[in-house]
């Protein structure tokens, strides 16, 4: 049996956002005009993408430190500066009091993400 625990989740959290990261620096040189980017706070992944993208959000939040007011208070405005809504997007196994914290500061996550995985077994789709 595969446990997934907290560090197994902090690789899928990290993997996930080096991946959006990658994509957001490559649209800023692509087209530096569109004003793609990205900051880390507090080890939380925060991606600009324009007003309406889907990757417009938060990775990782609670994940690799506590959250705190300021953390949130300094993504809101990494946000807000951009014209964009604050979305933030929650493991299951992040820290449970970043989400006190978010509903103690009137948000709620936008997204609980599980990924689903399942064991490389060699042979498992070969030809009968």
């Amino acid at each position: 049996m595969i446990y997934v625990d907290r560090v197994f989740s902090q690789k899928l959290e990290r993997t996930e956002g080096r991946a959006n990261t990658d994509f957001v620096e490559t649209r800023a040189a692509l087209d530096p005009a569109c004003g793609a980017v990205w900051t880390e706070v507090g080890g939380t992944f925060a991606m600009f993408d324009g007003v309406d993208s889907p990757l417009t959000q938060t990775f990782g939040l609670g994940m690799f430190e506590d959250a705190t007011d300021e953390h949130l208070m300094e993504l809101e405005s990494f946000f807000k500066e951009r014209g964009a809504p604050v979305f933030h997007e929650v493991s299951p196994l992040a820290d449970p009091t970043a989400l006190a914290l978010l509903n103690e500061t009137g948000y709620e996550p936008f997204e609980f993400t599980s990924v689903m995985f399942q064991p490389i077994v060699p042979g498992r789709f070969a030809d009968s």
